[in-house]
This record gives C-alpha cells, sequence and structure tokens, in this order.
C-alpha cells in the first residue's frame, strides 16, 4: 500500500475517529452532526451499520448514502485510525497482520483458522509489554504504549471484514471468537479496552456475543474484579505458567509482586460474581513447570475454585533458553493433571509457529 504524504497523514489525524468513541458517545456525536446537516435522523444508523455490521471502512463505498452526505462525512470523520500492512500466512492457515498506527509504532494481531470454517482472532492491546515475562517475546520489547479503544476495534473489524465481504447481504456469517491475548496486558489498558468491548457487543454496532469474547491477564486482582462486574458473561483468562510463588515468580518477575494467594482469593471473588469457572492458562516448559511437584501445586489450587486449565506448548522465542515440549510430555502432563484435580484439563494447539504467530511469539515483525 502506498503512504500518503505527510500533509494527506496530519489532516486525517486531525480529524475525529469514530472508532475511538464509546456507543454513547457516538450516538450523540452522529446525532448532532446529522441534525447540524439537515439530514434525516435514520442516516446515523445507516451509518454505524454499514461500518460495525458490513465492515465498510471507507465513506466512499456507502453507496446508499448521498454523495454530498459521504463527502461531508470524509471531511469531518476517519474511521481506521491505522493502516493495514504486511500479512504472513503459516502452512497452517494462520494469518498474522502488522498494522502500521499514525505515530509510526506497529502492532501485531493473528487469524487462527477452527473447525468448520469459522475461525479466532488474536488481538492486541498494547504495542509492547511492561512484565517481560522470560519466555515472551513480546516482553523483550519493553512496556510500548496503550493502544486507543480506535485501534483495538480496527484490528477486529480488519479480522471480520473478508467473512462479511464474502458472505450475501441476506445471510450475516457467524461471528469469530475474540480472544485479547496479543501484545500487551490488556488490564493495563482497561479504559481502552472496556470502550471497544462495549462497542463489540452492543447490539447495534459489532453484535458480537460475550460468550465469544475472552480476555486473558496475567492477574491484576483491582481490574479483574471490575471486568468480572462489568462484562459478567464474557471470558476471563489467567496466565498462571506456575501453580508456585517461587517459580512463578522466576518465569514471571512482574507478575510476581502480586502473591498467588491474592490472586487466587481475586479468582474466587471473580467467580462469586460471574458463576463463570476462570481458565488457568498454563504454558508448559519440559523439565522446568511440569514435575510432579507442579502437579500437586496445581490440584491444590483446583480445590480452591471451580477452574480450567489450558495446556499451551512453549514456542521457540530467539534469545529465550527454553525448549518447546514433545506431544509425549504434554500428554503425559496433561493426564497427571486430569488425575490430580478433577477439573477440565484442555491441550491448546499453537499454530502459526512458522511465522511467528503463535502464542508467545508476537513482536512487531513479519515472520
Amino acid at each position: 500500500m502506498k503512504k500518503k504524504p505527510l500533509s494527506e497523514q496530519a489532516a486525517g489525524a486531525a480529524r475525529l475517529c469514530l472508532l475511538d468513541l464509546a456507543p454513547e458517545e457516538l450516538e450523540a456525536e452522529l446525532a448532532d452532526r446529522i441534525a447540524s446537516w439537515e439530514e434525516k435522523p435514520y442516516r446515523a444508523g445507516q451509518i454505524l451499520r454499514q461500518i460495525y455490521q458490513r465492515g465498510i471502512l471507507d465513506f466512499s463505498l456507502m453507496t446508499d448514502l448521498p454523495k454530498e452526505l459521504r463527502e461531508r462525512l470524509e471531511a469531518a470523520y476517519r474511521i481506521m485510525p491505522m493502516r493495514e500492512g504486511e500479512t504472513a500466512e503459516s502452512k497452517d492457515g494462520t494469518r498474522k497482520k502488522l498494522w502500521h498506527l499514525a505515530d509510526g509504532e506497529t502492532v501485531e494481531s493473528v487469524e487462527i483458522p477452527m473447525k468448520r470454517g469459522y475461525f479466532t482472532a488474536c488481538l492486541s492491546t498494547q504495542t509492547g509489554c511492561a512484565f517481560g515475562c522470560i519466555f515472551c517475546a513480546t516482553g523483550k520489547l519493553g512496556a510500548g504504549r496503550n493502544l486507543s479503544s480506535g485501534e483495538i476495534l480496527g484490528q477486529a473489524l480488519g479480522s471480520r471484514n473478508p467473512l462479511l465481504k464474502n458472505a450475501p447481504d441476506t445471510d450475516r456469517p457467524r461471528s469469530p471468537n475474540f480472544v485479547f491475548m496479543g501484545m500487551g496486558e490488556p488490564f493495563l489498558n482497561y479504559q481502552n479496552l472496556r470502550k471497544a468491548l462495549q462497542v463489540m457487543n452492543h447490539n447495534d454496532l459489532m453484535q458480537v456475543g460475550s460468550r465469544r469474547i475472552t480476555v486473558s491477564t496475567v492477574g491484576l486482582p483491582e481490574q479483574m474484579l471490575r471486568f468480572s462486574h462489568d462484562f459478567p458473561q464474557m471470558k476471563l483468562a489467567v496466565s498462571l505458567h506456575a501453580a508456585t510463588e517461587t517459580l512463578r515468580k522466576k518465569l514471571m518477575p512482574a507478575a510476581g509482586r502480586v502473591p498467588l494467594s491474592r490472586l487466587l482469593k481475586t479468582c474466587i471473588e471473580c467467580y462469586r460474581i460471574t458463576g463463570k469457572r476462570i481458565t488457568f492458562e498454563y504454558l508448559l516448559l519440559p523439565g522446568v513447570n511440569d514435575r510432579a511437584e507442579d502437579v500437586e501445586a496445581m490440584a491444590g489450587i483446583s480445590r480452591e475454585l471451580p477452574c480450567k486449565i489450558n495446556l499451551i506448548a512453549f514456542n521457540r522465542v530467539e534469545g529465550v533458553p527454553f525448549r518447546p515440549p514433545s506431544e509425549q510430555q504434554v500428554e503425559r502432563f496433561q493426564k497427571a493433571l486430569l488425575t490430580a484435580c478433577n477439573q477440565a484439563v484442555t491441550y491448546r494447539r499453537s499454530h502459526g509457529a512458522d511465522i511467528a504467530g503463535a502464542c508467545g511469539q508476537l513482536a512487531r515483525k513479519q515472520g
């Protein structure tokens, strides 16, 4: 894609970005603007449906609007706060997208094919990560900055667009699953995450069901409780990766500032609020966190609250001294956990490792 001249980029940045607005802000902004242009009030709803349900991200392509209105919209607003860059495609069909942000930063999102033609979109909330988990490529980048709600939604709309464009108007495709497991810690950017989730879940906007959205966190108690109150039907996943205080602090130094005992109490409180089991994500590192004492520690946690344990095989990251487990090692640990914990223990197979698009590999570069 040809880059716009700096003068055009500056002019675009000066226009209000619609994706940065919460549902009530969108309604008020467009209602006032449409009224000031002496257009019919229903035009506001038309515009929102074009963007959020039909995935049309260019005013000039909204051909059911009058030409003069399209031109006015183009002069007053922008829709996407970023542009889509290179896409890397894995041999397993996974697609990793690089997004160029207005300030020159970049961020990645991933589209993972699932059964029966569906897929999961893995979205980012920051351009880096301050937690520095020693097994994660994003953590090696450092803190980066928070994404705006528009930059979060841009990834979601961009991932859904191919489905919308290929479907007849009378046959809307099933929504993808959206997981916030990309770059960054979502709860360090809670305000913008919350705004994006409201738009995604809104009946008149993206119409994504709550059960199709999962937010993953290293474990920030205050934000976990707030999320549980704000979005009780959405899924919460906690990146645990170790069931003992000492090992978790070693693997996740910054996350270890929250004592494991406090994190577990917070998980219990979240369960009481939502009635939904927490998912514990557990990245398997052979010889590090798959020992008999690790099984026993996880069994102790599972006795405290109903939960799901989601095993993830470590994916190679340049400069990180760990190695991926074999299938036999994963299966052995999974069976041990099933026996000891009496909870659901699933194995989430990685996708896109050959393009550095698998769990823990996102680092703002193409595979």
